[in-house]
């Protein structure tokens, strides 16, 4: 990122925003789900991958169901993962009252 106005030269300072940590820290996030991002289309291949060794008579329909199983749980961790990683799965709603206290009011 390069501040264009010393607005942004001051906002860039404030926020830390090309620190070498930060930008390490937004690399790595990047790279992460760059990485779970491959992993999901690996296993979905998979997927279908058993789906044609069940229509090939390789697999039994029972056998074939249970690997569909098993890779529809990976992928279900791996896109909620996925989800967390970059920020789209949104946060619980807070609760209104915790300990008495009213956290929210209505």
């Amino acid at each position: 990122m390069e501040p264009q106005t010393a607005d942004g030269r001051h906002t860039e300072e404030l926020l830390l925003l090309n620190d070498g940590a930060t930008v390490g820290y937004r690399l790595g996030a990047l790279k992460t789900a760059s990485l779970l991002a491959s992993e999901i289309a690996s296993q979905e291949k998979m997927l279908k991958g058993v789906a044609r060794l069940v229509r090939a008579g390789k697999l039994t329909k029972p056998e074939g169901a249970a690997e569909d199983a098993a890779i529809n749980q990976e992928l279900d961790v791996l896109r909620d993962t996925l989800l967390r990683t970059t920020g789209e799965l949104p946060l619980p709603p807070l609760p209104r009252h915790r300990g008495g206290l009213t956290l929210l009011s209505p």
